[in-house]
């Protein structure tokens, strides 16, 4: 891999990143993993004048804190977190949306901070343009969007694929990030703009320090599915999470959010398909409903993937996950 030249610091700190971010200007960058900023440095989609490296920091072990949330540095390899045993007994789709990332050597280097902050994509946008196209796009200064050549120049529909998001935004996850000025926490779904163009609400000089996840209450359950190419390798063609709760009965479902990934510029919320679900008797007839209101998010076609096609995915997977979510709900509640 031949890059261009950029200067490069490796912080100790990730208050002392937020400090170097600041004093190296508007063209720095930081990079953890590296497995999504890299190969878009080498296509040249980033063309940062110098990174921050975050590679010496040590990151904590998960951790269960006093109001009894999980605690995990975002600096966490994906495959520690799939492995974590901690994490596997207390926040399950968590460890399996970890495992759902692409191979064991990107889980190996790919951190949880780094997966939520991995920039959105699209065919056009994802190529050398020395190579392949005639004309940068809006995200590269360009004049057009090819894809969509209706799109206005602050439009850009280029696809968020990361496979964690729609866990954690199921389960209600928050942020805690840290600047120049202290830290500040953020629930995980405000970190996304729906804007293609800039994906991401954090300030230039903020890194995500740590992601908290509550602890589910009784008679829950939860459903993940993604769907991609190549046995999961490959980034996803969508993603399904689902998490619920019933009532004292186990037979009507009292909460549920649900989360579809990688189909928007954003991990979105099927709020229609949740209000299908909430208050009416968990069963074959909720599920169809619920499945049935997915259309409302209006996925883009993406990757050689129509819009029909997504949206007929959407439907059968969500009635699958829906159905498995509950499952899981009533077998908790048996146990407690």
């Amino acid at each position: 891999m031949i890059l261009f030249d950029f200067q490069y610091e490796r912080a100790r700190s990730l208050a002392e990143a937020a400090t170097l971010l600041a004093s190296l200007g508007p063209d720095a960058r930081v990079m953890a993993g590296g497995t999504d900023l890299l190969p878009n440095m080498r296509t040249e989609i980033a063309r940062p004048a110098a990174l921050v490296g975050l590679g010496g920091i040590t990151a904590a072990e998960p951790q269960v804190d006093a109001e009894d949330n999980i605690r995990i540095d975002a600096l966490t390899r994906l495959a520690a977190i799939a492995d974590s045993p901690l994490i596997r007994k207390r926040q399950p789709m968590l460890a399996e949306a970890a495992r759902a990332v692409a191979s064991n050597q990107i889980r190996q280097m790919g951190t949880l901070g780094g997966n939520l902050c991995q920039d959105t994509r699209c065919l056009y946008l994802n190529q050398q343009h020395d190579f392949q196209f005639v004309a940068p796009c809006y995200k590269r200064a360009g004049s057009c969007c090819y894809p969509f050549p209706q799109n206005k120049p602050d439009v850009c529909w280029s696809v968020y694929m990361s496979d964690i998001a729609p866990a954690l935004i199921a389960l209600e996850a928050e942020i805690s990030i840290v600047g120049e000025s202290g830290m500040r926490r953020l629930p995980l779904e405000q970190l996304y703009s729906g804007n293609g163009l800039k994906p991401f609400t954090l300030g230039k000089n903020e890194v995500i320090e740590a992601v908290i996840v509550p602890a589910t209450p009784a008679r829950s359950g939860y459903g993940y599915h993604k769907s991609s190419r190549r046995g999961g390798l490959e980034f996803a063609t969508s993603v399904i999470a689902v998490a619920l709760r019933l009532d004292d009965a186990l037979m009507r479902c009292t909460q549920a959010r649900i989360v579809i990934g990688a189909v928007r510029e954003q991990p979105i919320r099927a709020e229609a398909a949740e209000k299908a679900l909430v208050g009416h008797e968990v069963g074959a007839a909720a599920y169809d409903a619920a499945a049935a209101a997915v259309h409302e998010i209006k996925p883009l076609p993406h990757h050689g993937f129509t819009k029909s096609f997504i949206v007929d995915n959407l439907r059968v997977y969500l009635r699958r996950v829906l159905a498995h979510a509950v499952e899981r709900a009533r077998a908790s509640g048996m146990v407690a």
